[in-house]
């Protein structure tokens, strides 16, 4: 997929203009910037992979660490959590990203990787509350 792209700018151009993604770069590297519009959840592996089976319409876009041990889900970002579902995440290993952090995308064929990679076009997230849901759903 990245073949041609020469530079990181060219890589950032390319997952913007492929996925409709808001990427930035930090330290040349292509980002997405957790905001009001979209957020993260990082997932164990085993869990989001279930997660992402389970999930009933479109699946998130979703981004695995190079280890393959976290699977970073984009998702839109929906009303609060409240304190006893932070809980119940924190004891599965689930992580919510503050507004502010950044997420690394996929460069290449090393490092970061799509477990789920999004459709070409205007890009669609699935609600965090759809995500969290399905989650609860799979492993009460």
């Amino acid at each position: 997929m990245f073949e041609s792209c020469c530079t990181p700018y060219d890589v950032a151009h390319l997952l913007r203009a492929r996925y409709g993604l808001p990427v930035r770069l930090d330290a040349h590297r292509p980002t997405v910037v957790c905001d009001a519009r979209i957020t993260a959840l990082d997932v164990p592996a085993p869990l989001a992979a279930r997660v992402l089976d389970a999930l009933p319409d479109r699946p998130a876009p979703v981004i695995t660490n190079p280890r393959g041990t976290v699977w970073t889900f984009l998702v839109h970002r929906t009303g609060p959590v409240d304190h006893e579902r932070r809980r119940r995440l924190r004891r599965r290993g689930v992580a919510l990203r503050a507004p502010g952090r950044r997420v690394l995308l996929p460069v290449g064929d090393g490092g970061f990787g799509w477990a789920c990679e999004p459709e070409p076009g205007p890009l669609r997230l699935p609600g965090r509350a759809t995500v969290l849901d399905t989650l609860d759903r799979i492993d009460p």
